[in-house]
């Protein structure tokens, strides 16, 4: 996906500027490695030092990708099979990496055991539950054990393999809106950065990896339809349906995490700046996208209590998930691993000179709106997992992911070429399909008409023979035969007109004198014995 090249992307890096120079000055800051009374100064040096690093190298590998970017776009099927199987291996090592973590952590399973309780099949020992959430939670469960038997272990795998769902369906994402190389940099972020490993030494049952799974389900679907949109897939109005869809989703994820709502809405919003897209058509996609989430979330709102408390609902909604709390932590302050998190912040930085690679389009800006809205939102945001150390270093990741991308992106792509092409391309295919039908017509047509002409010539050449073997007569080798006149091509009457003579009495017969008549006729004598042919 591609967006057109405007003044909020201009404002947006901007900001992000300052968010990233406060992000690598305080984790430089607080790192523990510099004397107390040069710190400030040893800080100053660092962060300068870094982000004029990543920028050289951001220079360094923008110039690299561009010298083998035909190669690479000439095999473009082989690398969508090697990103292919190097995203099942990410994934896989994922997996088989915190089921070793978890078999060789602590024994006792923690945190919310009643959703493990309320979830196992003939269970009397049931909690109620009021979140939503949970509610899921207990039902997917319930089905997974009503398989497997009633066994917590189950309950642990449920939560690794709801992480790997996550990291499945956001690479994914990352792939339909920057490209495989900024989703494999994702992929292997989240799999293997140590703070979303040590969740599963000390085994624990939440809500939490669900959560995560969910929202990148949404986040999915989200950018199935910014692709498609970007690709003018979804030209007809059949696909309203599809935006309504798409919005119902985020309402009902909005209804469970009022986070998710300022998350998305950037990556939301960005369907108005789609490259090669009037703004008009962009207007009417959003509007059904968030009238398809109004009638969710408010849905939701309705079942909770009925259509009579809706007002007091939405009340007790809002209050649970806005709250001015006027807290603001840097949880990398606090964190075992300050070194990973200031090489982390330090290759943001690289977004900074990238994003003048290309002048004319832009990928990366709703990514890093939602970054800073999240840092922005955790002052006064409640209960909800979007302002929480995990969200926020997915964020991270994505990112990372964007720096990837800036470095893939082509100097000289203005974003229609894409669309230009592709339309070529399936008008091509479909003039090809024609072509290929009327050529098939064609040959079928010619077919039966040789077919036609050989039968006819056939019958034809039957019929002659049956004529000419009906016309034909024996005639011995030396005879002249009469010449027709006119007389014998007119019809005659084959009666017969002649008289016949009639006989009566006996005739008798002088064989003597017939056989001196015979010995007369010869010229040569005979004798007895001799042979002729007659």
């Amino acid at each position: 996906m591609k967006l057109k090249r405007v003044w909020p992307a201009y404002c947006i890096w901007a900001l992000f500027i300052i968010f990233d120079v406060v992000m690598v000055a305080s984790s430089s800051f607080f790192l523990g490695l510099f004397p107390s009374d040069k710190k400030i100064m040893y800080t100053a040096v660092l962060t300068v030092l870094g982000i004029l690093l990543m920028s050289v190298l951001m220079v360094f590998f923008g110039k690299l990708y561009d010298s083998i970017e035909e190669g690479v776009a000439s095999r473009e099927k082989l690398f969508d099979i090697l990103y292919g199987l190097l995203l099942g291996i990410i994934v896989a090592s994922a997996f088989i990496l915190r089921m070793k973590v978890c078999a060789n952590g602590i024994l006792e399973v923690s945190g919310k055991l009643s959703l493990y309780e309320n979830a196992v099949i003939g269970g009397t020992n049931v909690t109620p539950e009021n979140d939503l959430l949970s509610i899921v939670y207990i039902f997917i469960l319930r089905g997974i054990l009503f398989l497997t038997g009633n066994d917590i272990n189950v309950a642990l795998v449920f939560e690794i393999v709801s992480f790997c769902i996550f990291i499945l369906f956001s690479s994914a994402s990352v792939k339909m809106l920057l490209g495989s190389l900024p989703s494999i940099v994702f992929a292997s972020f989240v799999s293997f950065m140590p703070i979303f490993v040590d969740r599963f030494r000390i085994p624990s049952l939440g809500t939490d990896n669900l959560f995560y799974a969910m929202f990148s389900v949404e986040l999915f679907l989200i950018a199935t339809l910014l692709r498609g949109t970007y690709l003018g897939r979804f030209k007809s109005k059949v696909w309203i349906i599809w935006y309504l869809v798409v919005g119902a989703v985020i309402g009902f994820m909005g209804y469970t995490d009022a986070g998710t709502l300022f998350t998305v809405a950037p990556l939301v919003f960005s369907v108005l700046f789609i490259a090669g897209q009037e703004i008009k058509s962009g207007l009417i996609k959003l509007a059904f996208i968030m009238l398809g989430g109004l009638c969710s979330f408010f849905g939701m709102i309705i079942q909770e209590l009925g259509p009579e408390n809706t007002l007091n609902t939405l009340v007790k909604w809002a209050a649970y998930y806005f709250k001015n709390l006027n807290t603001f932590s840097l949880f990398m302050i606090y964190t075992d691993y300050k070194i990973i998190y200031l090489i982390t912040v330090i290759a943001m930085s690289g977004v900074i000179i990238g994003f003048w690679k290309n002048r004319k389009i832009d990928r990366v800006s709703p990514w890093l709106l939602s970054m800073l809205i999240i840092y922005v939102t955790v002052p006064f945001m409640g209960a909800t997992q979007m302002n929480s150390q995990i969200m926020v270093t997915i964020f991270y990741g994505f990112v990372l992911a964007c720096v990837a991308s800036l470095i893939t992106v082509s100097p000289d792509d203005d974003g229609l070429i894409v669309i230009e092409d592709m339309e070529q391309g399936e008008a091509q295919a479909d003039t090809a399909d024609v072509n290929a039908v009327e050529v098939t017509d064609g040959k079928e047509e010619i077919e039966e008409i040789a077919k036609e002409i050989v039968n006819k010539k056939v019958s034809e050449v039957i019929t002659k023979e049956k004529e000419v073997k009906e016309e034909q007569r024996f005639v011995p080798e030396g005879m002249v035969l009469p010449m027709e006149t006119e007389a014998d091509f007119r019809e005659r009457d084959e009666a017969p007109r002649m008289k016949m003579p009639k006989f009566e009495g006996t005739i008798s017969l002088d064989r003597k004198a017939i056989e001196q008549a015979l010995k007369d006729d010869f010229d040569i004598p005979f004798q007895p014995g001799d042979d002729f042919d007659f």
